[in-house]
């Protein structure tokens, strides 16, 4: 399907004052393919059972032929980051679930990550993206010495007051712009990160560099083959609609991709594992049946990922 922008980029202004560039893409961002396949139009806002009574901007939703990763085409870019994550802590993490840590917190993919390290006391640790700093402290919990990265300067602090933890290992930069010496770290965690920067695949390639030969990189991210956004496209579908339920590029949760283990073949992935996931707007009676379904055919909400780094 032609580009309907064009080839080239410009400016849209619309509700809450937002400005978007609106970039075409040329080449998929984690395998470098130019081969995709239109999926369908998301819109600017939630679209609601029938997109077409919902108002905003729509723009093509494609997917990578060779690694599946799905993508927004041309990408919607915020003016400014503050745009999509200038919110108070207490609305970007509405459910008070996100508010407290137990030392469970984040145990498997420390433990898998322990399994892939041949873990000792002492090693070092990157959580790119803290948030409210949960995995931070589970991390040292677990006996790493960890730094993190937040760009977001009211979730910094909130990280800091509600975890206990130190201001000096958390740095107010994004992963684009912090800077490690090379070969430092043992481990890196992005955890749900890479689906919200424009070039995942460069802060990879950064990571990387930051990373001891054998270091674990681990990321959890969407999902490109999950079961419940197939059957809401299909729903769309026999409402005489092309709108897919596929990312969510310029409203809350501000999901730019959705991956499969195929888009990390470069990087050298070692282990990869999916989550169920909550399950919504679907009568109870349904949720074992699917639960069962995705669990038994990989076809979860969340894909988690380990990356190694060559010796």
């Amino acid at each position: 399907m032609p580009n309907p922008f064009g080839s080239f980029s410009y400016l849209c202004e619309f509700s809450r004052s937002m400005r978007y560039e609106f970039r075409p893409v040329t080449a998929c961002n984690m395998c470098g393919s130019a081969d995709f396949s239109m999926l369908g139009l998301r819109l600017s806002a939630s679209q609601g059972l029938d997109p077409r009574h919902a108002e905003g901007v729509a723009v093509p939703v494609k997917r990578c032929r060779s690694c599946g990763l799905i993508f927004a085409d041309p990408q919607p870019i915020p003016s400014e980051l503050t745009d999509h994550y200038g919110l108070p802590p207490e609305d970007y993490w509405a459910d008070a679930s996100h508010w407290t840590w137990s030392p469970d917190y984040f145990a498997t993919e420390i433990a898998e990550a322990k399994q892939l390290l041949d873990f000792r006391p002492g090693m070092t640790a990157l959580d790119i993206g803290v948030g409210l700093g949960k995995a931070m402290r589970s991390l040292d919990h677990a006996g790493f010495d960890t730094w993190g990265i937040e760009p977001i300067a009211p979730f910094r602090d909130k990280a800091i007051e509600m975890m206990a933890l130190d201001p000096g290992r958390i740095l107010l930069f994004t992963a684009e712009d912090a800077a490690f010496d090379e070969n430092f770290f043992d481990f890196i965690s992005f955890g749900a990160v890479l689906e919200h920067l424009y070039d995942p695949s460069a802060a990879l390639g950064r990571a990387m560099a930051w990373l001891k030969p054998g270091g674990i990189i681990q990321a959890e991210v969407p999902s490109a083959d999950y079961l419940l956004s197939k059957l809401a496209n299909l729903y769309f579908r026999l409402r005489g609609t092309n709108y897919v339920t596929h990312i969510s590029p310029m409203h809350p949760p501000f999901h730019l991709y959705e991956f499969t283990p195929r888009s990390f073949a470069r990087f050298n992935l070692v282990r990869h594992r999916y989550e169920v996931g909550s399950i919504h707007r679907l009568p109870r009676a349904l949720h074992l049946p699917l639960r069962w379904l995705m669990g038994k055919t990989g076809r979860g909400m969340q894909l988690t990922v380990y990356l190694r780094k060559p010796a």
